[in-house]
């Protein structure tokens, strides 16, 4: 009587196999690569610099001219910039009319996060130049700080990235834009 020889199912025992710790980390490592090498789409990150901003002693906001900002940090991303969008200074309707482009999406890693030792919140400044003519500023509408979700895995391992949607910001929000008018 011939012995059967048991087929292994590689694919059953594929989940193990690749996603341990080593295989998690270099997939990071690829990606980040590549983001850095073929990619090449950098945001800067500015932070308030609450202690040294003035700000209201009631309400703790700071006006725009009273802001202090730290040292911008440079990001590795993965961009989309929604189309432009067309809107009125002021509450007129039919008024002077403003062009922009539209919401700013960056997806970046978290290890990087962690190596420039930042944290990235709803209210930051992005500085982003699509075309290499303009700076543009966008305000961090939402930072996804809760990155448990499986899309944000590499196999439903651990979480590697979060996405962040910031929306176009006015040259009078924050007071070195206006350093770059005209440019």
């Amino acid at each position: 009587m011939k012995k059967h020889k048991q087929i292994e199912n590689l694919e059953d025992e594929r989940y193990g196999l690749h996603m341990s710790e080593t295989a998690y980390n270099l997939q990071v490592m690829y990606g980040r690569n590549y983001m850095r090498t073929n990619n090449n789409q950098v945001v800067k990150i500015h932070k308030i610099n609450i202690i040294e901003s003035k700000s209201h002693k009631l309400y703790g906001q700071s006006k725009a001219k009273d802001k202090v900002f730290m040292p911008p940090v440079t990001l590795s991303v993965m961009i989309s910039v929604e189309d432009g969008q067309q809107n009125f200074y002021g509450d007129n309707v039919g008024g002077i009319v403003r062009d922009d482009t539209g919401n700013l999406s960056f997806g970046v890693y978290l290890e990087e996060l962690k190596e420039k030792k930042i944290q990235i919140d709803r209210g930051d400044i992005v500085e982003y130049n699509l075309s290499g003519e303009k700076k543009r500023y966008y305000e961090v509408e939402s930072a996804n700080n809760v990155t448990d979700t499986t899309a944000k895995t590499i196999g439903g391992f651990k979480p590697y990235w979060k996405k962040v949607t910031a929306v176009p910001i006015k040259e009078d929000v924050v007071p070195f834009l206006s350093e770059t008018k005209g440019s």
